[in-house]
């Protein structure tokens, strides 16, 4: 807490004691630079874990994706094969 709220409690009423325990609990519920980098630092590893797990379910959708093409591709060649035999006889 700074000393131009400190004045300005003290200019309020506040007593001296009390302006010490406002203090004491803004400076005990205020997060430090150490805090913030903790945080940073598990966010940015949580973030990491998503964008792996992330990244195997796409890969594994694209694979997919190709199957579902080669299975597309083999229908629709069958289906001009059966249209050939049956009406251009």
């Amino acid at each position: 807490m700074g000393a131009a709220a400190i004045l300005k409690l003290q200019a309020a009423g506040f007593s001296a004691e009390q302006v010490t325990a406002i203090a004491e609990l803004i400076d005990s519920q205020s997060a430090t630079k150490s805090d913030l980098d903790a945080t940073e630092h598990r966010l940015e590893s949580k973030i990491d874990a998503v964008d792996r797990r992330l990244d195997i379910k796409i890969t594994a959708l694209q694979g997919e994706m190709t199957l579902l093409k080669w299975m597309m591709g083999f229908v629709l060649a069958f289906q001009v094969a059966i249209f050939a035999k049956l009406f251009l006889r």
